[in-house]
């Protein structure tokens, strides 16, 4: 989920992968795939930056869990047997 600011000042938290396009007009405008849209003080580039930092600790927690799920000969032949 990302938090945008409604125009009103109102957050709002959206599933980014619903997410079927935005455009500044001058506001930003995102449009759902369900049809839905909404106006948004934030930028396109803002919102760009909350996608790529969920997905990037959506990353590093997978690859934690994985890494804390290894056993010591997992290590050695990198999961293999």
């Amino acid at each position: 989920m990302i938090r945008v600011t409604r125009l009103n000042g109102q957050p709002i938290y959206l599933n980014y992968m619903q997410i079927l396009y935005m455009e500044s007009i001058p506001e930003t405008k995102i449009k759902l795939m369900n049809g839905d849209f909404y106006l948004v003080k934030d930028s396109i580039e803002s919102i760009q930056r909350q996608v790529e930092k969920f997905l990037h600790d959506a990353i590093l927690f997978q690859d934690k869990e994985r890494t804390d799920k290894e056993t010591p000969e997992d290590k050695v032949t990198g999961g293999y047997h």
